[in-house]
């Protein structure tokens, strides 16, 4: 859900610069609020063009291909359009480079589009953070699967696999790190939206060292995950988001969503 903040930093950022919008400061202003681009085409619509001096413009477009939103994370393609975007000129200069959505004179409405292939998913579950966020998901749902919880298991090697018709697998080992013992982690699932809002697993299976995982632990996975990935966790910054489309086939994972950033009154 941090993809959809930092989409949102990017669009309030772009009034930023000079005050004025031009698709070469969109794309600078953009590029500030991620760690890099591979390919970026940026498209700002004006009509008539004397709305930029005053802080609107009709309709922002962004296309990306390797879009890598922190040094960890890279989206294979991306897709931004917005409706009419107004913002409130002195106070983006009052807030500097860091704009915030305070700033907007009326919500911000974009629709967005990400597309994630496995390589990128992989290299991404490798990071700190991937880690960090599995370590506390394992040890709450399988660690009581593995009979020594107390020997603290770390997650290791973990990775995931497309399988197609919104399914896919992903499998890691639990290490101890005083023996060096290790239990192979399968987690095979599909995924599913619900209400636009949360995700939810179907039809989970899951096995912990060759020990078939109890339905009551997958219940807790299915709960934790749901509010792990839910956007209402944007709702506490102004933004309200609703998922479009989720479809995962062997070759990639398509996301496309509606978000919303409520403006000063």
């Amino acid at each position: 859900m941090e993809l959809i903040a930092i989409l949102l930093s990017g669009i309030t950022a772009l009034f930023s610069l000079t005050g004025v919008v031009v698709d070469k400061n969109v794309e600078t202003a953009f590029l500030s609020q991620i760690d890099r681009a591979e390919q970026l085409q940026v498209r700002v619509d004006n009509a008539p063009v004397h709305q930029i001096i005053n802080g609107k413009i009709n309709k922002l477009r962004i296309a990306g291909q390797g879009v890598w939103v922190t040094k960890d994370l890279r989206i294979d393609t991306l897709e931004v359009e917005t409706d009419p975007i107004a913002v409130n000129l002195k106070a983006i200069q009052e807030d500097g480079p860091n704009p915030q959505a305070s700033s907007l004179q009326q919500p911000v409405q974009a629709g967005v589009k990400f597309k994630f292939n496995e390589q990128d998913l992989n290299n991404f579950l490798k990071s700190p953070d991937a880690i960090a966020r599995l370590q506390k998901m394992t040890t709450s749902t399988f660690g009581g699967v593995a009979s020594s919880l107390n020997k603290d298991y770390q997650v290791t090697n973990p990775q995931i696999k497309f399988l197609g018709n919104n399914r896919l697998v992903i499998k890691a080992e639990l290490q101890d790190p005083g023996s060096g013992e290790k239990l192979a982690v399968n987690l095979e699932t599909g995924v599913n939206v619900v209400g636009g809002r949360k995700f939810e697993l179907v039809a989970p299976n899951a096995m912990v060292g060759g020990t078939q995982v109890p339905p009551f632990l997958l219940a807790g996975l299915t709960t934790g995950m749901a509010d792990m990935l839910s956007v209402d966790v944007l709702e506490q910054r102004g933004i309200t988001a609703r998922i479009l489309q989720f479809k995962v086939n062997p070759q990639e994972l398509e996301l496309a969503a509606f978000i919303r950033a409520s403006g000063s009154k």
